[in-house]
């Protein structure tokens, strides 16, 4: 084996070991498109350096066409992963000249391949021996095709398109762009070698892909300074995610998809009082924060299938902490997804509500005073507007009555009263008549005695009467409801929540009709007052400055019920309350 066979068959190693490492490499990221470029490209290299020794060695015409047709087809495919690979490791996005070299050089592949030989026929096979003393084979052939020039012209436009991507390389990577820098001007003199053989006829062999020999090394460093590179990135963002991980509030870590515990940052753990090794690697229900309460580990063991299977759980929990006090936990349970959307992580993650619990324990209680406070001031109050009610209508009646009487009697004493004593009587009576029902009216409007004497529905359709002689708007009753069971709480509250209604609709609504419906639904009790006006925004509905119907709201809540209101432009406005039947009668 002399020297040229021997170089060949290294690099026949040489390219075989590039392509099936570098494809490896590619397997296990299927992300990076320059290690599959290179690891074609080595396999093409491979496959030249064995053609050129079998170019060498032919002895008989029709092997050596089979050789020299296969070595220009090698060559012309390796020049389109050149140029593929050229342009992603620069970053020279010039995909139509890309596109251009790839298209031409695969038809050139397909032409020589399947029709016309374009290095020429061989028409015979001579021995010789080179300068440095190896035998070998070479081959006389016919002219080749015309067209071999300009495939050579657009070979070294290639190498061209390298030299302006050695100089992209060039400020950012020194190294990389002085070695593609080398690979491209060795393969201008190794193209300007094989053109003088396919064109004269020369009797030297061809020197092929020893410039490729270049390229391995720069991939060699450039993957070895990539994997140093992503060492220290993978380091730097392993230091970012401890320092974010370990010194959050909040208690997080990471879960294998059986539960197992891989990772607890530091606030879980100090809150526990317990080192990593104590429950790293133990499936995480056993750990210190779970095996408290059976209960609680069960329903973890749950969460964690669920959140396997692609769920997010979120439930309270309790955690016992170093000094053995239980804490409310606000826990929650979520997957991780790779890229192609499988869970392949969990991440538990718990915050410690304890504080807020108990404010919120506390804010509750005092609402709750609060309420209780207000349901005795409305009751108060409504106690209060029937006492005045009542000495109003009582005293005062009484008292005019009295009065009216007197002036009665004073005209009958004076047999002839001059004219305008009788007027100035007349007067009298005329005021004390209107003050009367003014009174009357008065104490009605504090409280109706039909309300006391005849019931809820009585009081709603004297209310109703009442609305439609003030009002001029049409006012209907629809009531099927005995309502001498109901509390007496229960008949004011929904008394004065038509109250209200009406003489809201009387200066909102702009309505022709109102209807007012009092009936059993299901196990409630239904009051709805419904007007055909011009509807009521449903922003205003929750307005706190609105008076009115914040206080509805109170005496629906106050006997245990609620209201709802509801309208659209155009639609009118329906105003409904729903009182459960067991807090509405009487026990």
């Amino acid at each position: 084996m002399g020297p040229y066979v021997a170089v060949n068959a290294v690099l026949i190693g040489l390219f075989g070991f590039a392509a099936v490492y570098h494809f490896v490499l590619w397997s296990h990221s299927r992300r990076d498109t320059v290690l599959l470029v290179f690891a074609i490209h080595c396999a093409l290299c491979s496959l030249l350096s064995g053609c050129l020794i079998a170019l060498v060695t032919a002895r008989t015409p029709a092997g050596g066409q089979r050789v020299l047709d296969g070595r220009l087809e090698l060559a012309v495919l390796a020049q389109v992963s050149s140029v593929w690979l050229l342009s992603l490791i620069s970053g020279v996005r010039a995909r139509w000249f890309v596109w251009l070299i790839t298209v031409v050089f695969l038809t050139v592949a397909l032409v020589n391949a399947a029709f016309w030989p374009l290095t020429g026929t061989v028409t015979g096979v001579d021995r010789i021996f080179t300068a440095w003393g190896e035998q070998i084979s070479t081959l006389h052939r016919e002219s080749p095709s015309p067209l071999l020039g300009p495939l050579y012209a657009l070979s070294w436009s290639i190498n061209v398109f390298g030299f302006v991507c050695a100089a992209g390389l060039w400020p950012r990577d020194r190294i990389s762009g002085g070695l593609v820098l080398i690979a491209n001007s060795a393969g201008v003199i190794i193209g300007l070698w094989a053109l003088r053989i396919d064109m004269s006829g020369s009797q030297q062999p061809y020197v092929g892909g020893i410039h490729y020999a270049v390229w391995a090394l720069l991939f060699a460093i450039l993957i070895a300074r990539d994997y140093r590179l992503r060492g220290e990135r993978l380091a730097a963002a392993e230091r970012r995610f401890h320092g974010i991980f370990d010194q959050t509030f909040q208690f997080i870590g990471l879960l294998s998809l059986d539960g197992t515990l891989l990772e607890a940052n530091q606030t879980a753990l100090r809150f526990a009082g317990v080192q990593p090794d104590i429950v790293i690697g133990k499936p995480f229900w056993e750990t210190v924060w779970w095996r408290h309460s059976p209960s609680l580990q069960e329903r973890l063991r749950r969460a964690i299938d669920a959140a396997a299977a692609g769920a997010v759980v979120r439930f309270e929990a309790t955690h016992p902490a170093a000094d053995g006090r239980l804490h409310d936990v606000d826990f929650s349970l979520k997957p991780v997804r790779d890229d192609h959307g499988n869970v392949v992580l969990l991440i538990p993650e718990g915050r410690d509500v304890t504080e807020h619990k108990v404010a919120q324990r506390a804010l509750e209680e005092s609402r709750e005073q609060l309420q209780r406070l207000a349901d005795g001031l409305l009751m108060a109050r409504e106690e209060e507007r029937t006492t005045i009610a009542r000495e109003i209508h009582d005293v005062l009646g009484q008292t005019l009555t009295a009065l009216k009487m007197d002036t009665a009697w004073i005209g009958l004493r004076v047999p002839e009263p001059p004219p305008a004593f009788r007027a100035k009587l007349a007067a009298m009576a005329a005021l004390i008549d209107d003050a009367v029902v003014t009174v009357r009216r008065i104490a009605t409007d504090l409280r109706p005695g039909v309300l006391d004497d005849l019931g809820l529905v009585a009081a709603i359709e004297w209310q109703a009467q009442e609305f439609e002689r003030r009002s001029g708007i049409q006012c209907a009753v629809r009531a099927s409801l005995d309502t001498d069971a109901l509390d007496p709480f229960v008949s004011t509250a929904m008394f004065r929540i038509v109250q209200e209604s009406l003489t809201n609709v009387a200066r909102h609504s702009r309505a022709s009709c109102v209807m007012l419906t009092l009936e059993h639904a299901g196990t409630d009790l239904l009051l709805e007052v419904r007007d055909d006006g011009i509807g009521i925004a449903s922003a205003d509905t929750s307005n706190p400055r609105s008076i009115g119907l914040a206080g509805m709201r109170e005496r629906a809540q106050l006997v245990g019920g609620g209201l709802s209101i509801s309208g659209a432009a155009g639609s009118g406005t329906s105003v409904c309350v729903k009182i459960p039947r067991r807090e509405a009668v009487i026990a």
